[in-house]
């Protein structure tokens, strides 16, 4: 095994590799041909199963470096091997090696790559575990693979033969003291956090603190934080006043009066009962370094603070590291709601808070979509409402919380839950999570009966994901009505956890589907793609070379009828790589709300069957064409 593992760690810098070139995260690689594919938001695995023979490999998302390759590779080691598969031995190590030369800059900031492995028991027979982690620009990437056959290993290394690890763009914009950047922390950002432990978690028992900083213009800030648990007899209240003031990426914080208020609890329950008692607290000055981050996923800001040492204001530091003593600020939203204080009060006026609220992208003919099993779809601003009869379903929007890789399960399920589902509702009884080991891609189910608080209605709650389906939050009058509408008891899933139970609430994630108008379209669509492809001799089977091929297709809508269609490929076999360019312009017409007819696509007409899909503040463009089924995603660039 000595010998397979060096192999690996040494062949993961070329460029060979035996079918269609795919991207996840910062790992562009050959995907292994006619192997089932399954993507999660945190990994896109590959498995192939031939009678006892079976191999999986796993793409992870990249984190943030913990400061050096070997730190990162003990670190994804224990995280990603010995968690799911408990390998007895310690692994066999490859040294470090550099990868990707050409990405090298002056301070030596490029990739670096480790590999390990070792034998682990499943199903009472020996398989064996490989890592490969790579380490540069602040990123650690890692690529996991199993098997219990040296019949695949050939595969293993050929996948990684063909990776190429991207260089991350960074998404930071450092703030600084004038007038209209000054601007740019205006409004409320809030903050949420829970006691995650195993006890909570396996009794269902859910606290949370939540804080908020609202910055106005006159140079005055407030910030409120608001503390429950079950197991207190109190909610407590926090509320400060005072001044700020920003010098260049710096910002001070100047309190005037803070106070600490206990509340009793009405009927039990996270709601504002009688005032108890009300202390002054000691005035805590501050400075922070502060920066306002950009999570591209989701396409929103997040203001972050910086200290070197915590603040009795701003709690415990964000496990986060994309910044070192930090805390991370997000703007109000329906996951990230403003505090109600007593009396149905809130601590910012309305109009305050819309100037930190994202905004669903306006503009779009249909935001509506009534399909034909009785199933309606809403954009809304944090999900897509899907509505039949008495049940609701949110299919969840990526956010900076949710689209984080968690290597541990449990962490990512409590992440989840406490993000999407627990500042809506109050009340939490039965809840229970679950989630698969042995299915590919892995289920995970979270259910409990909650009350809702802008309602008042007890409701019963299920948090489910599965492969690319994203979190898809169920809600329904009581839990027999969703096991009647979905067949799934959560309570049961142990004894029986067969894959095909999941189909219902796998569809769900389909009803993102949007019809589309002419005058949607207009601006600037953009895909791409690249392929490499293995070359043979076939008289003498000797490999002879390759040849890589990269796509990218522009559709530019100049009208509600014209547009300019570009193509630009390159391949490696022909004129030295030279780009080929591929023009062409017409007009279109819609068909009808789903399909789209092109006068002119490289000499010919062509008609494609099209939908949006939304994420949080805009849409992707798909196109299927009716004649080669060839199809693909395009994102608005302009």
């Amino acid at each position: 095994m000595k010998k397979i593992i060096f192999l690996i760690a040494f062949c993961i810098s070329a460029t060979t590799s035996f079918a269609q070139k795919e991207t996840f995260d910062l790992i562009t690689y050959a995907a292994p041909k006619g192997w089932k594919k399954d993507v999660t938001e945190n990994t896109t695995g590959y498995t192939i199963v031939n009678n006892k023979a079976w191999c999986n490999i796993n793409i992870v998302k990249s984190t943030i470096s913990k400061g050096s390759i070997d730190k990162d590779f003990d670190n994804e080691w224990n995280q990603l091997v010995v968690k799911n598969y408990k390998p007895p031995d310690a692994p066999q190590l490859n040294e470090v090696q550099a990868a990707n030369a050409r990405l090298n800059d002056a301070v030596g900031q490029g990739w670096k790559i480790k590999a390990g492995g070792a034998k682990f028991v499943f199903d009472n027979k020996e398989a064996m575990v490989f890592l490969t982690t790579a380490t540069g620009y602040n990123r650690c990437a890692s690529i996991v693979a199993t098997t219990n056959s040296q019949d695949y290993l050939k595969d293993i290394e050929a996948l990684l033969a063909s990776i190429e690890l991207i260089k991350p763009e960074t998404g930071t914009t450092q703030i600084t003291g004038t007038n209209e950047e000054k601007n740019s922390i205006l409004g409320t950002w809030g903050a949420n956090a829970s006691d995650n432990s195993d006890y909570r978690m396996k009794n269902g028992i859910m606290n949370y603190i939540s804080r908020q900083y609202t910055f106005t213009e006159d140079g005055s800030y407030s910030f409120v934080s608001k503390a429950f648990d079950p197991l207190m007899d109190k909610i407590l209240l926090g509320k400060e006043k005072g001044n700020y003031k920003i010098i260049g990426n710096t910002i001070a914080i100047t309190p005037k009066k803070s106070v600490l208020e206990a509340w009793s609890k009405k009927n039990g329950a996270d709601d504002w009962g009688k005032l108890l008692s009300t202390q002054n607290i000691a005035l805590e000055k501050a400075t922070y370094q502060f920066t306002k981050h950009y999570f591209s996923g989701i396409q929103e800001w997040n203001l972050v603070l910086q200290n070197n040492t915590e603040t009795k204001r701003d709690g415990t530091q964000s496990s986060n590291e994309t910044f070192k003593n930090a805390w991370y600020y997000a703007p109000l939203s329906a996951n990230n709601l403003q505090i109600e204080l007593p009396g149905n009060v809130t601590a910012v006026k309305k109009e305050e808070v819309q100037k930190q609220l994202p905004s669903v992208k306006k503009g779009f003919a249909f935001t509506t979509t009534n399909f034909d099993d009785g199933w309606n779809s809403t954009v809304k601003e944090d999900w897509v409402e899907v509505t039949k009869g008495n049940m609701k379903v949110l299919l969840h929007y990526t956010n900076a919380v949710t689209g984080k890789y968690y290597p541990d399960s449990d962490e990512g399920i409590n992440a989840a839950w406490n993000n999407l589902v627990a500042p809506r509702y109050n009340d939490l009884q039965n809840y229970r999570a679950w989630y698969s080991a042995y299915i590919l891609p892995r289920p995970y189910v979270i259910a409990a009966n909650v009350t809702d608080k802008q309602s008042g209605k007890k409701v019963y709650v299920v948090l489910f994901q599965k492969g690319n389906t994203g979190w898809i939050e169920i809600i329904s009058p009581d839990k027999n009505t969703f096991i009647n509408n979905f067949g799934v008891d959560n309570t049961t899933l142990d004894h029986n956890p067969d894959s095909k139970l999941f189909a219902s609430l796998e569809k769900l994630a389909t009803y993102n589907k949007f019809a589309i108008a002419a005058t949607d379209l207009k601006g600037k669509w953009s895909d791409k793609f690249s392929a490499s492809f293995f070359n043979y001799n076939r008289s003498d089977g000797q490999y002879t070379g390759t040849n890589t091929i990269a796509i990218v297709i522009n559709f530019n809508f100049t009208s509600a009828t014209a547009y300019n269609w570009d193509g630009y490929s390159t391949n490696n076999a022909h004129s030295a790589g030279a780009a080929k360019t591929f023009k062409t312009k017409g007009s279109f017409k819609m068909n009808d709300n789903w399909q789209i007819h092109f006068s002119d696509i490289q000499g010919k007409p062509k008609t494609y069957n099209a939908y949006f899909s939304c994420y949080k503040g805009g849409r992707i463009l798909w196109l299927q064409g009716i004649d080669y089924g060839d199809y693909s995603a395009y994102g608005k660039v302009e």
